[in-house]
C-alpha cells in the first residue's frame, strides 16, 4: 500500500472516530431534518391552495409554535395526572393477574402444575419491569414541557433548515468529490421523498391508533382512556415493539375489574393495528415506503443499541436513509461497476 492509500485509510479512520464522538449531535441534526421535512409537507399543501412559500413558511412556523404551546399548556398537565394514576393502577392489575393465575393453577392436576413455571416468581420479576416502564413514561411526560422549552437548539436548527435549506444541502454535497456531487444530489432527493412518504404514513398511523384504541378502551370502560390512547399513538413510532408495549397497561388495568376484558382488549388491539396497516393506509395512501419486517427489526436493534432511546424512535427514518445509501452507493455505484468491469 503506497503513501496516498495509507493517508486515505487514516483519514477514513479519523472520520469514523469523529462521527462516533459527535453521534448525538448528528442525531439531533437528523431530528431537525425530519421536523423540517414534516413542516415542508404542510408548506407544500398550503402551496396547492395558492399560498406562496414566503407566506407559507412563517405560517407553518406559527402553527408549530402554537401547537407546542397548546400541547404544553393543555395536554401535558392532564397527561401527568393520568400517568400518576396509571402508575398506581398497573401494579394492582398485576396483583389481580397473579391471583387469577394462582386460582387457575389450583384447579389443574398436580402433574400439570409441576410442569408449569413458578407464576409468583415469574410475575414478581415482571412487575418491577412494568413499574419502571410506567415511571419512565411518567418522567418523560412530566419533563416534556421542560424538554420543549430547553431544546431551543433543535427548534432553531429546524427553522433554519426550513427557511434556507439550500446552503445546508449544498454544503453537504460539497463534502464529496466534484464528479460525484450531481449523483449525491439525486440520492438526497430520493431520501427526502421517502422521508416525506414515511412522515405522512406515520401521522396517519398515530392519529388512527389514538382514535381507535381510545374508542375500544372507552367501550370496555377502562379508565385513563386519554393517556393510554396517547401512548398507543406515540409508540407507533417504534414498529412491532411499540404496539406490543402499548397493550400492557390497559390489559393490566382491566384485570382489576374483570378476568375476560384483558383478552378482548388484546384481540381488539391486534385488530386495530391490522386495520391501520392493511385497510386505512392502503386506501388513503397510494405511494408508500415499504420496508421488509426483517430490515425494520434489524434497524431497531442496531440503532437502539447504538444511539439509545432516541435512536430507537428514529430507527425507521435512519433505516430508510441507510437503505437508500446502500442501494444507490454501495450496490449501484460500486459493486455493479466492479462486476461490469470484470466482465
Amino acid at each position: 500500500m503506497n503513501f496516498a492509500k495509507w493517508v486515505s485509510f487514516s483519514l477514513v479512520i479519523i472520520l469514523i472516530y469523529i462521527i462516533w464522538q459527535v453521534k448525538q449531535l448528528l442525531l439531533l441534526a437528523l431530528t431537525a431534518i425530519v421536523l423540517a421535512i414534516s413542516l415542508n409537507i404542510l408548506i407544500i399543501q398550503m402551496g396547492r391552495f395558492g399560498l406562496k412559500r414566503k407566506y407559507a413558511v412563517p405560517l407553518s412556523i406559527f402553527c408549530l409554535l402554537g401547537t407546542i404551546f397548546l400541547f404544553g399548556s393543555l395536554v401535558v398537565p392532564s397527561l401527568i395526572t393520568q400517568f400518576e394514576e396509571l402508575s398506581k393502577l398497573v401494579p394492582k392489575g398485576i396483583d389481580k393477574l397473579i391471583l387469577e393465575l394462582n386460582n387457575l393453577r389450583d384447579s389443574l392436576s398436580l402433574d400439570v402444575v409441576n410442569a408449569l413455571p413458578n407464576l409468583d416468581q415469574l410475575l414478581s420479576q415482571l412487575q418491577p419491569i412494568l413499574n419502571e416502564l410506567i415511571s419512565r413514561g411518567f418522567n418523560f411526560v412530566s419533563g416534556f414541557l421542560g424538554i420543549l422549552l430547553s431544546s431551543l437548539l433543535l427548534l432553531a436548527l429546524t427553522l433554519m433548515i426550513l427557511v434556507e435549506p439550500l446552503p445546508y444541502r449544498n454544503g453537504f454535497i460539497r463534502l464529496f468529490p466534484q464528479f460525484y456531487r450531481h449523483r449525491m444530489d439525486k440520492i438526497l432527493i430520493y431520501c427526502e421523498n421517502d422521508l416525506q412518504e414515511w412522515l405522512t404514513d406515520t401521522l396517519i398511523r398515530i392519529f388512527s391508533a389514538i382514535i381507535l384504541s381510545s374508542f375500544v378502551l372507552f367501550i370496555f370502560g377502562i379508565p385513563l382512556v386519554w393517556v393510554q390512547g396517547f401512548l398507543a399513538g406515540f409508540l407507533v413510532l417504534i414498529p412491532y415493539v411499540g404496539p406490543s408495549i402499548s397493550v400492557i397497561s390497559p390489559m393490566a388495568i382491566a384485570f382489576i375489574t374483570s378476568s375476560w376484558k384483558p383478552w378482548f382488549i388484546l384481540i381488539f388491539y391486534i385488530i386495530i393495528y391490522q386495520i391501520i396497516e392493511y385497510t386505512i393506509l392502503p386506501k388513503v395512501r397510494k405511494h408508500r415506503v415499504i420496508l421488509s419486517p426483517a430490515n425494520v427489526i434489524i434497524g431497531e436493534v442496531f440503532f437502539g443499541s447504538l444511539l439509545g432511546i432516541l435512536g430507537l424512535f428514529l430507527a425507521l427514518p435512519l433505516t430508510i436513509i441507510s437503505q437508500i445509501f446502500v442501494k444507490e452507493i454501495l450496490i449501484k455505484d460500486i459493486l455493479d461497476k466492479i462486476n461490469h468491469s470484470d466482465s
